[in-house]
């Protein structure tokens, strides 16, 4: 790959895992709570986006252009997954608001690294980046070393990002700030899991029914 080339893929890369969505919510929501559980999520997130990665690099462009079906259904199960647990996040900020206690801010940081994976890999916004995306940067015949450079960059530089995030947002400034809006937290990511959902769907359903 040329430097320009290197250069557009980075460049779009860092503006997808900068920009707010499902991912950086979610560590908003446990790092107003705890360090532990949102560096455990970010490292989720990323084992997410290296599944994401990795297909890319193998060529999963090609098998969605063979299969031209495969890839609103993903989107359709992505969304329905990213509902649910938007909902959970939501009806979680509800029942703290009426019954704030250390036992439920324990119970929503539990299993943050499984958290993060299926948020992450769920994620219909991620799921057109690395198909429709990245695959114009990663031509058929691509060296395997250059592939695991790709690989290797893209994790390291993503992983960086996260866990910036998860330790802002579980800094002792930031928590003293906003530690008492915990519950808005879950209600906005909430909120923004199905927004990003149902806007996924209102494009994958059409596409689905029309190859169907």
């Amino acid at each position: 790959m040329s430097v320009a080339a290197w250069g557009a893929l980075l460049l779009a890369w860092l503006a997808a895992v900068a920009l707010p969505g499902p991912d950086v919510f979610l560590l908003l929501r446990l790092g107003v709570r705890e360090r532990r559980a949102a560096m455990f999520a970010a490292l989720g997130i990323m084992s997410g986006n290296f599944l994401w990665i990795t297909a890319s690099v193998l060529g999963i462009s090609v098998l969605l252009r063979t299969f031209p079906a495969l890839l609103p259904m993903l989107q359709v199960l992505g969304s329905a997954v990213l509902i649910w647990l938007g909902v959970q996040s939501v009806l979680a900020g509800v029942r703290q608001m009426r019954e704030p206690s250390r036992t439920f801010a324990t119970e929503v940081t539990k299993r943050p690294f499984m958290l993060g994976l299926v948020t992450n890999l769920a994620n219909p916004k991620a799921l057109i980046f690395f198909t429709a995306l990245l695959s114009q940067f990663i031509p058929p015949g691509t060296a395997w070393v250059t592939g695991l450079t790709i690989i290797a960059v893209m994790w390291i530089t993503g992983m960086t990002w996260f866990a910036a995030v998860a330790l802002a947002s579980s800094s002792r400034a930031f928590r003293s700030w906003f530690g008492k809006a915990a519950p808005w937290f879950d209600l906005v990511a909430g909120a923004v899991f199905v927004i990003v959902a149902v806007v996924i769907l209102k494009e994958a359903i059409p596409s689905l029914t029309s190859l169907l």
